[in-house]
């Protein structure tokens, strides 16, 4: 049996051991943050594009599940920007909205991947 452990925030468990990071190790911390909130923000501009197709097309989420055939409870992530919704989820969506998924290039001034 367990027993009662303190729960303590994450940043305040963290700060001992960043206490001996190398100035590489922050480096890594640094890019694996980058590429994350990236991630995040992509996210979040997906499921507001969805959510304001959506919108424009007086469309609920349960009537889009119906449509795409896919659950509410999903549409809800992909919109708030937590979901990791799979192509096939994608697809469907776009379909049901009238719309069409499509990849484009990214404007960089350089290409930091090896």
């Amino acid at each position: 049996m367990v027993k009662n452990r303190q729960t303590i925030p994450y940043e305040d468990f963290m700060q001992d051991f960043r206490k001996s990071w190398t100035e590489d190790d922050w480096k890594i911390y640094y890019a694996v943050s980058a590429d994350f909130q990236k991630e995040m923000r992509d996210r979040s501009e997906l499921g507001a594009a969805l959510q304001s197709a959506r919108k424009a097309q007086s469309l609920t989420q349960p009537k889009l599940s119906e449509l795409a055939d896919v659950q509410q409870a999903e549409i809800s992530r992909i919109e708030r920007g937590v979901g990791n919704p799979t192509a096939t989820t994608l697809f469907r969506l776009t379909h049901a909205l009238g719309l069409k998924l499509v990849v484009i290039p990214e404007e960089r001034t350089e290409i930091t991947r090896q």
